[in-house]
């Protein structure tokens, strides 16, 4: 255990400069908010952004400050949000895309914080190794012009070595030299590379892992030259505590699947039922970030490269059978007012058996719903949507289809390390209420958050979802006896 005469976190940050990149994303904007809350005499927290679709980054930055995520900062604190300063940039770009100007106002960072990474699954591959590799190169590069630089966070993720089943906290030997990879996404053109990624891959289930292995490559080959550290989350869920409980932004990881079935569209899943999901709270993946660049910056570890997986415990996981049982009884409880069908269906793990389900409980139902809107003159949107459900179901076949076990002995380590006074506030224990009241948690703000739907709907939902179920069953009844009746019909009588 540390000893208590180590500085807090919040006076580690005081006055010191921090620098963001993926400051826009899910866990971006979580932690730009906990720094600004919990460490309130941070000196300025500098967010690499892009200026698009006709915002300025300022424009951008008020998108972002304006969402009920910061409604508690700017209840306390409001003023601290003036610290946050937009600097114009792309993770795509070599140098980040930065301008001299800027990288003379950011020479004082202490901390830099590399959370940009494209998440798509089926990004080309040219795209995945300049954003998550050769990004990593460049942000690494700067880091070492910084005179006053005292931790770097790259956050990973544990499932850069799918391959492995079982995941300890250290970096494995790489797939393919990272230098080659730049190299040839700078030199060749994606139709090119397309035609050779499964074998420069190694067959990798897709590009977004592949390419965060090859930047903890990078990482491992700058450990003696930087403080860093590289954390690596499972599946990063809705938040747990704070600052409020329930918030997401993406219909990523299980809540992209429960609210699916919640709305009656997603029929079937291309899943094993007895697989289990490891999911952490985005609440408690941002406070290990924190805790764990104090911790790089107060001890001294010169030439290690610690690190996290910030991963649940196998006695904090649970099964896709589990998960969408729960789901069902917490959707009786807290229904979507804007359900299409009542919540059903069936899964399998056989993908000729998911395309037949899926063709016939989804495919053939969208068709006619949009035909019905075509000639009430509406735009129609359930074939699309069901496409849209289709690939995801497919790139994500891998993962939910197999199991992982990550050790998890430093991300644990980080709690016991924290001060008495820094316990309370970042604190790294995670499901304590409960696994079914964060999952309760997480279903209620998808519906707020995600889907707009309002709490006070929820008695209307109830009467809809009673209906939609007794429409339900009245037409499985009537389908079951058509069948028999023809049956009988036509081989018996």
């Amino acid at each position: 255990m540390m000893q208590q005469k180590c500085p807090n976190i919040p006076a580690v940050f005081a006055e010191a400069d921090v620098f963001i990149t993926g400051g826009t994303g899910f866990m971006g904007k979580v932690l730009i908010e906990k720094l600004l809350r919990s460490c309130p005499r941070i000196a300025r927290v500098f967010v690499l952004m892009r200026a698009k679709r006709g915002k300025s980054l300022e424009d951008r930055l008020k998108l972002i400050t304006d969402g009920v995520l910061f409604d508690m900062l700017k209840r306390e604190n409001p003023e601290v949000l003036k610290k946050i300063q937009p600097i114009e940039g792309d993770c795509t770009m070599l140098k980040l895309g930065m301008s001299p100007d800027s990288m003379e106002r950011m020479k004082d960072v202490q901390f830099v914080f590399h959370a940009a990474a494209s998440v798509r699954f089926d990004d080309p591959l040219k795209d995945a190794i300049l954003i998550n590799t050769r990004s990593t190169r460049e942000v690494l590069d700067w880091a070492k012009t910084l005179r006053k630089l005292r931790a770097v966070v790259h956050v990973s993720t544990t499932y850069c070595n799918p391959e492995l089943m079982h995941v300890e906290e250290k970096i494995y030997p790489p797939k393919m030299d990272w230098r080659e990879a730049i190299r040839m996404a700078e030199m060749f053109d994606n139709a090119l590379l397309e035609t050779v990624k499964e074998k420069l891959t190694q067959f990798a289930p897709n590009t977004y892992t592949y390419t965060k292995a090859l930047a903890e490559q990078i990482c491992y080959e700058y450990r003696n030259d930087i403080p860093l550290v590289v954390f690596r989350p499972s599946i990063v869920t809705n938040t747990e505590t704070e600052p409020l409980m329930g918030w997401v932004d993406n219909f990523n990881g299980p809540i992209g699947l429960l609210l699916g079935c919640a709305s009656g569209v997603v029929r079937t899943g291309l899943l094993d039922l007895e697989k289990r999901i490891n999911c952490i709270p985005v609440d408690v993946s941002i406070k290990a970030i924190i805790v764990a660049a104090w911790k790089r910056a107060t001890t001294d570890e010169q030439g290690t490269l610690p690190v996290y997986n910030s991963a649940a415990e196998p006695e904090k996981t649970i099964n896709y059978g589990t998960m969408l049982y729960d789901g069902k009884v917490l959707f009786d409880r807290t229904p979507l007012s804007n359900m299409l069908w009542a919540p059903g269906g069936t899964t399998t793990s056989n993908k000729y058996c998911f395309y037949l389900v899926f063709f016939c409980c989804q495919l053939l139902p969208a068709i006619i719903v949009d035909t019905l809107l075509r000639v009430a003159g509406k735009v129609p949107f359930l074939l699309r949507l069901n496409r849209k459900i289709f690939d995801a179901q497919v790139s994500l076949r891998y993962f939910m289809n197999n199991e992982w076990v990550f050790k998890t002995e430093n991300f644990k380590e980080l709690e016991y390390t924290l001060t008495a006074d820094d316990r309370k506030d970042f604190s790294t224990n995670y499901f304590v209420r409960g696994m079914m009241e964060y999952y309760e948690s997480a279903i209620l703000g998808g519906r707020r958050y995600l889907l707009k739907e309002p709490d006070e709907n929820i008695a209307y939902a109830l009467k809809k979802y009673k209906r939609l179920r007794v429409l339900n069953y009245t037409l499985k009844f009537a389908l079951s006896f058509l069948i028999v009746y023809f049956i009988y019909n036509k081989y018996i009588v």
